[in-house]
């Protein structure tokens, strides 16, 4: 896993400067913080632990780089580690915080030679632009000069008024602004040419080092930092071996720090998609052809736009990926709920004395729509996600109760299969072994299992409440007594000397 700054944030260099500038305050900020622990080494664990509460987490460190999260593990083992020996500030002060002060200055020294490069390119690129401009400028007046010299020599050529001298004149007029039309296009020619080939230097040669440069340094920091640390722990064991879990602790979050990592978390957060500019085109300017105009690089910036279509490409495919993630993990949830209706259903129409199976109807019903909505905005955004990909548009997906229902694997199905309802067949058996005696009797009642003991245990493995006569609420976690298992989609469980039915997919049987 590797990053290339010129290539990736070539366009970001005020960002990539205030990236530079955080990694330089915050060695700063490690620097103080040596120094102040080193002071409160000679007090010992009472001022140890101010140490490491002074601190804490600020709210503008970010912990997705490796060196700002180790920091903060390290910053929680310095509170755990009191009665440190006076030797460690001796040791400290010459291994680690005079280290961290050269870092420091070494940094910005090598940053400031950095920046006076790009602002070289910088200034170079931006004088060719403005005397390509200035070129162009000329050979447009040129043009129109020469044009209407033309249109007076031809005036002059058809007045019979006047002398041929007069008409010469013209004539020689005419020509002399044609000439200087034509050496203006070809200055502007050359001067096109020249800014081309020092914009592909600057995009592609110049800059691109100035980037490495940045990069090694940043880079190079981070590694510098991670020694520093090892450094600072290795003091600690030479002198200190009763607290071993604190060094482990310590050296772990040390050696987590990976500066080409950090590198491609900062690329990935900054990166845009865009490409560098094109090559310049030849503008002609002319009476009959109208001048060509350049394509920005860049879109123009616009408002908020539903399929995130004003953020550059890369963020834009981020945002659409994580609102499908979210609307897809809607569509399980909701899926699997009227999947558990749906066998609920089952078991209520078999066997009425359980609940009534017309107000699991009108449920399903709402599932059903609030499932087709959610599957319709999901088709939206997989299409737009599909697009900014440049792959072909999704299928739509089928909702429950609104077409054939589609296989899923068990890890997508949610706690319930998405299921058909049983063959005709089948609908006595589960009937009969849903009712124990008739359909108008209520569940069977504590010991109809057979007494105490019981062969089986289930695990709950989600939440149900019970919201009709002969249903036992129960929580993902419970341990349940199985009374009966006749495989209509519920089962009969003993919770705590309760009774009831539970659906089947909502608990693992042992």
């Amino acid at each position: 896993m590797s990053a290339n700054w010129g290539k990736d944030v070539w366009d970001q260099y005020d960002k990539v400067c205030t990236h530079l500038d955080g990694g330089i305050e915050f060695v700063k900020r490690m620097q103080q913080f040596a120094k102040d622990r080193m002071k409160i080494e000679a007090d010992y664990a009472k001022e140890l632990r101010k140490l490491a509460k002074s601190y804490q987490r600020r709210k503008e460190d970010d912990l997705k780089y490796s060196d700002v999260s180790a920091f903060y593990k390290i910053v929680k083992e310095v509170d755990d580690t009191a009665g440190q020996h006076e030797i460690i500030v001796e040791n400290s002060n010459s291994n680690v915080y005079e280290a961290l002060r050269k870092l420091q200055h070494d940094l910005h020294r090598e940053k400031k030679q950095n920046m006076q490069d790009g602002s070289k390119h910088a200034s170079h690129y931006s004088s060719a632009l403005s005397n390509l401009e200035k070129a162009k400028k000329k050979y447009e007046v040129a043009t129109q000069h020469a044009e209407v010299a033309q249109v007076q020599f031809d005036k002059a050529s058809q007045d019979m008024n006047l002398t041929r001298a007069a008409v010469e004149k013209q004539r020689q007029m005419s020509l002399q602004k044609n000439d200087q039309a034509e050496e203006a296009k070809g200055n502007y020619l050359v001067c096109l040419d020249q800014t081309n080939q020092l914009q592909r230097e600057h995009f592609f040669t110049k800059m691109p080092e100035v980037y490495s440069s940045f990069q090694r340094m940043e880079e190079g920091r981070v590694d510098t930092v991670k020694q520093l640390m090892n450094t600072m722990l290795d003091i600690e064991l030479a002198v200190q071996p009763i607290v071993t879990k604190c060094r482990d602790n310590f050296r772990d979050a040390v050696n987590s720090m990976d500066g080409t990592k950090d590198s491609v978390v900062f690329v990935d957060d900054n990166r845009t998609g865009y490409l560098p500019p094109s090559d310049k085109m030849f503008e002609e300017y002319s009476s009959n052809k109208k001048s060509t105009k350049r394509e920005s690089v860049k879109p123009s910036a616009s408002g908020p736009r539903e399929d995130f279509g004003h953020l550059p490409p890369a963020k834009r495919k981020k945002k659409l990926q994580g609102k499908v993630k979210e609307l897809e993990d809607l569509v399980k949830k909701e899926t699997a709920e009227h999947t558990a209706l749906e066998k609920m259903y089952q078991v209520y129409s078999a066997n009425p004395s359980l609940g009534d199976p017309g107000v699991v109807q009108q449920q399903l019903g709402v599932i059903s729509d609030k499932v087709e909505q959610l599957n319709e905005e999901l088709y939206k955004f997989e299409s737009y996600l599909a697009q900014a990909e440049g792959k072909e548009p999704p299928l739509r997906r089928a909702s429950p109760g609104k077409a054939a229902p589609v296989q899923q694997s068990n890890s997508a199905a949610g706690p319930a299969q998405a299921s058909a309802q049983p063959p005709p067949q089948a609908q006595p058996q589960v009937a009969a072994a849903a009712a124990p005696q008739n359909s108008s009797e209520p569940p069977p009642g504590p010991g109809a299992g057979g007494g105490d003991e019981f062969d089986e245990e289930c695990n709950v493995l989600y939440d149900f409440v019970g919201s009709n006569d002969g249903e036992l609420s129960v929580k993902a976690g419970d341990k349940l007594d199985v009374i009966e298992n006749d495989g209509s989609g519920w089962i009969h469980v003993r919770k705590d000397g309760l009774e009831g039915y539970v659906p089947l997919s909502y608990v693992e049987v042992k």
